[in-house]
């Protein structure tokens, strides 16, 4: 058995540590409290350098444009970008593969997927409602036919991240004739600017992320906006939270948590045996995450372990960051040091795209039903 990860993730893991020490670490300062972003000519610079030296959308397959990297990439990629309090750029910096639109339609290949890879043009993704949180399922927002080409949608969204300054909408809505075929549930893109639909709110939170309370009223789609097959699209939906729960938050909370860990070391705080100690679970999370990455890649049924590691590796990087905050004391407390905007930050993650405690149910139904081995080396051979 080789636990080695591919020279070529290997290799872009280190040139964005390299990229991340030296071009956005000093830039730490520059992000006021309580936002999440930089100003646009920050942003389009840090793009073209990311472009220059041959560091975008490593993890898009090849088919459209990219190194095909995959699940290994992505975990690579952004485990550097966690040893950075700027991670929260991470979505502008052609780490996050939209990957519900490898499905699509040519045309919508053409006008919303090549677009994104490209990075001239950002989606969101709208799925949870004010009664319909973990349970994805749940969703009653409406979309009605209207003739034989468009969808009426109503409804409302919330918590949506990044909704006010998208140029599309991945919304999922009920479609009722095909209510009892794959629950109903149909993916369509939605772009900004269309009648109806409606950006109501902002939501304040304890990190910089802003998330959008989104209302459909009597919004006119396209039918041929819709994503894949009609009354089928959950499937889609569990697609997006694997890659979440794998390689878009564990490895940035674990980059994260291992930087606290090196500066407690380096500033003389860190109790040894308790240091140790926490280098271990680390350890064995990071493992925990490239094995689900290796099994993503290899097109294998992920759901078990997508969940496992994202309870493992989010509750792991938050305690980390919490202790070395204890550490520094008042020092870790304050704002010149980067536990504090960590902790405020990344404690969204064993809540966003379904809570710890909902995947630690999804972890023992597997097991006591038998959908997922009690071996997790199973078929790794």
């Amino acid at each position: 058995m080789d636990f080695r990860l591919p020279q070529e993730v290997r290799d872009a893991g280190a040139r964005m540590r390299a990229f991340v020490e030296r071009e956005m670490v000093p830039r730490e300062a520059e992000l006021p409290p309580f936002t999440n972003t930089l100003s646009p000519a920050v942003i389009a610079g840090l793009v073209r350098q990311l472009r220059a030296e041959g560091l975008w959308a490593l993890a898009v397959p090849r088919a459209y444009g990219g190194a095909g990297l995959g699940f290994l990439g992505m975990c690579a990629l952004r485990e550097a970008l966690g040893h950075t309090t700027l991670c929260s750029l991470a979505r502008l910096l052609g780490t996050e593969p939209p990957i519900l639109l490898y499905g699509a339609s040519e045309e919508q290949k053409r006008r919303f997927l090549l677009p994104t890879i490209r990075g001239e043009r950002y989606g969101c993704f709208s799925l949870t409602e004010p009664d319909a949180g973990s349970d994805a399922g749940a969703i009653r927002l409406s979309a009605e036919p209207d003739g034989l080409d468009h969808y009426v949608l109503n409804g409302s969204k919330i918590f949506t991240s990044h909704a006010d300054e998208a140029d599309y909408a991945l919304v999922f809505g009920v479609t009722p004739e095909h209510a009892g075929h794959g629950r109903g549930i149909t993916l369509f893109l939605v772009e900004h600017g269309t009648p109806g639909f409606e950006v109501v709110r902002q939501i304040d939170s304890m990190g910089g992320d802003r998330p959008s309370e989104v209302r459909f009223t009597d919004c006119r789609v396209p039918a041929a906006g819709v994503v894949g097959t009609i009354g089928d699209a959950f499937g889609l939906a569990q697609r997006w939270f694997a890659c979440d729960r794998i390689a878009l938050q564990p490895p940035i909370a674990l980059g994260a948590a291992a930087r606290c860990l090196a500066l407690g070391r380096a500033e003389g705080v860190a109790p040894t045996a308790e240091a140790r100690e926490l280098d271990m679970e680390l350890d064995a999370a990071r493992l925990m995450l490239y094995h689900a990455a290796w099994k993503a890649d290899q097109d294998m049924d992920v759901r078990h372990e997508a969940s496992m590691v994202k309870t493992a590796a989010t509750t792991l990087g938050l305690r980390v960051i919490d202790r070395v905050l204890q550490w520094f004391g008042p020092a870790g407390y304050g704002r010149d040091l980067p536990m504090e905007r960590y902790y405020r930050d990344l404690r969204r993650f064993p809540i966003a795209a379904g809570t710890v405690e909902i995947q630690q149910f999804i972890v023992a139904r597997g097991l006591l039903r038998g959908y997922a081995p009690l071996n997790c080396l199973e078929g790794a051979d």
